[in-house]
């Protein structure tokens, strides 16, 4: 059914479900996973710093000093929990600018051609949410393939 899953983080409280669902759905079908974060270029993100520097410091390593560094290896260490679980993974990173995340996500999937796109919901509050959408709502509204959202 699966051949080619792309898994979007971004290493929020969702990316762990994201990559469970992911694991699941791959381990089924044999599906190969790509993992795509997508770092806006002009500010690192706290979650993926914070996330990163917390698994350094209890593996003894030397912090990351650039935010590049730090997405790399929360790609690097979403690959390795995939493929610790058998499952085929791939890392990609790219940089973006701020706002541009949706259509990143998409245009991998199309080069990729995957056939379903895994990701994280985000919750704006209720004011947040008149103004802006979210990466899930606009991958939703705009993709080719099937989309799993993951609470």
């Amino acid at each position: 059914m699966y051949k080619r899953i792309l898994a979007a983080i971004d290493w929020t409280a969702s990316t762990e479900a994201v990559l469970e669902q992911t694991r699941h759905l791959a381990s089924l079908t044999g599906a190969t996973v790509i993992v795509l974060h997508v770092r806006a270029t002009d500010f690192p993100s706290l979650p993926s710093i914070l996330g990163t520097l917390a698994s350094q410091a209890l593996a003894g390593e030397p912090a990351a000093s650039d935010a590049n560094t730090v997405a790399r290896r929360m790609v690097d260490d979403a690959v390795a929990v995939l493929s610790t679980a058998g499952v085929h993974a791939e890392g990609l990173l790219l940089e973006s600018t701020p706002g541009y995340t949706p259509r990143a996500v998409l245009d991998q999937a199309r080069e990729l051609d995957v056939d379903l796109i895994v990701l994280g919901s985000r919750q704006h509050s209720r004011p947040s949410a008149l103004f802006r959408s979210n990466v899930a709502d606009e991958v939703c509204r705009h993709t080719k393939c099937p989309v799993l959202i993951v609470p």
